[in-house]
C-alpha cells in the first residue's frame, strides 16, 4: 500500500522495483468465517522466488502480515505459516469500516554477504549486499477489505453477543453512524447478563454442544435483532426527507442488511409488503425452518437414547 514511497538500500522484491528478475510475491484471502465475536481470515501467500523461498525454509527469513484498522487504531502483526494457509482471528469490537492487510518478508539474522541468483544483475552485478536482522527483503501491495463485504454473506454476523456483570436483563444497541463508543460502533450489539452469556458462549464454542443447535440459537437470539433492525430501516425510509442525514445507513449492520435484502429481490423497504419478521427469516436463510427441524431431530435423538437406556 505504501511501497512506492519507500526506498531501500538493498534489493527488495515488490511491484514497484526491478531489483529481482521474473519474481513475484503476493497474499490472498481464500475464505473467511464469522464466529460471532471475531472475523477469521484465512490468509495465503504466493511466492515465486527460489532464493527467498530457501531462506524461508532454512529459517533465515519469515513472512509476516500486518492487519490494520486506521479508524480504531487496531494493529496486529502475525507470522504466516509456510506452504499452507494461516487463520487470523480479529475481534469485531476493535475494528470498523475498512481492514488493511499487508505482508512482508523479513530476515531473522544479520547478513554481511546477501546475494541471490534472482537479483537484477544490471543493478547489483555480482556484489553481495549487507542487511541486518529485521530488514525487509520482499513486500506486496496489500489488500483492503470493506467489512460489510465480509459480513453480507452471513447476515447473522452483524449481531454481536456480549456479556456483562453490571446488568440484570438483556440490553440491545443498534449502532448509528454517529456512535462514538468503540464497543457499540457499526454492529447490533446484544448484551446479556453474565450467567446467560456464559451459557451462550459454551453453546457457541464447544463443538459437541454447538453441532445442530447453532441455527436454533440464531432463531432465538439473532432473528429478533435482525427483525427489529429491518423495522428501524423501514421506518427510516418511510419518514426521512431528502434533507435528513442517514441515521443507520453507513453502518456495517445496516449496509449488510440492505445487501442481503437486495439478493432476495427487495429494493425498497418502504413499499415492500412482506413483514419485517418474514424478511429477517429470509436474509438468515430460513432460520426458522432450520432451527425447528434441527430441534426436532435432537428430540428424536434424545428419545432414542432414553429408550436404549431403559432397555439396557
Amino acid at each position: 500500500m505504501k511501497n512506492r514511497a519507500i526506498e531501500y538500500p538493498h534489493p527488495v522484491l515488490n511491484e514497484f522495483t526491478n531489483d529481482f528478475i521474473d519474481c513475484n510475491f503476493s497474499i490472498e484471502i481464500p475464505s473467511h468465517s464469522d464466529t460471532g465475536d471475531t472475523i477469521d481470515l484465512e490468509v495465503k501467500y504466493n511466492l515465486n522466488c527460489p532464493g527467498i523461498d530457501k531462506l524461508l525454509h532454512d529459517g533465515i527469513a519469515q513472512i509476516i502480515v500486518r492487519v490494520i484498522c486506521y479508524r480504531t487504531s487496531f494493529r496486529i502483526v502475525k507470522k504466516l505459516d509456510l506452504d499452507s494457509t494461516t487463520v487470523i482471528s480479529i475481534p469485531k469490537k476493535q475494528i470498523t469500516d475498512v481492514l488493511e492487510l499487508q505482508s512482508s518478508i523479513v530476515v531473522c539474522q544479520d547478513f554481511s554477504e546477501y546475494y541471490l541468483e534472482e537479483f537484477n544483475k544490471d543493478y547489483f552485478g555480482s556484489m553481495p549486499q549487507k542487511i541486518r536482522k529485521g530488514d525487509i527483503i520482499a513486500n506486496e501491495p496489500g489488500i483492503k477489505i470493506q467489512l460489510n463485504t465480509l459480513l453480507e454473506k452471513n447476515t447473522s454476523g452483524i449481531v454481536q453477543v456480549t456479556g456483562s456483570t453490571l446488568i440484570s436483563e438483556m440490553k440491545v444497541s443498534f449502532a448509528t453512524v454517529n456512535e462514538t463508543k468503540p464497543e457499540l460502533t457499526n454492529y447490533i450489539v446484544i448484551t446479556l447478563p453474565d450467567l446467560e452469556y456464559k451459557n451462550y458462549a459454551k453453546l457457541m464454542k464447544k463443538k459437541h454442544l454447538k453441532n445442530g443447535i447453532d441455527r436454533f440459537l440464531q432463531a432465538s437470539i439473532i432473528l429478533p435483532a435482525i427483525t427489529e433492525g429491518i423495522s428501524r430501516l423501514r421506518m427510516q425510509e418511510q419518514t426521512e426527507s431528502d434533507e435528513d442525514d442517514p441515521i443507520y445507513k453507513g453502518t456495517v449492520w445496516a449496509d449488510s442488511i440492505y445487501d442481503a435484502l437486495g439478493r432476495i429481490g427487495v429494493e425498497d423497504l418502504g413499499t415492500c409488503t412482506q413483514s419485517d419478521y418474514e424478511l429477517a427469516n429470509k436474509v438468515l436463510g430460513n432460520v426458522v425452518s432450520d432451527s425447528t427441524n434441527n430441534l426436532m431431530q435432537k428430540m428424536i435423538d434424545w428419545s432414542t437414547i432414553r429408550q436404549e437406556d431403559e432397555v439396557l
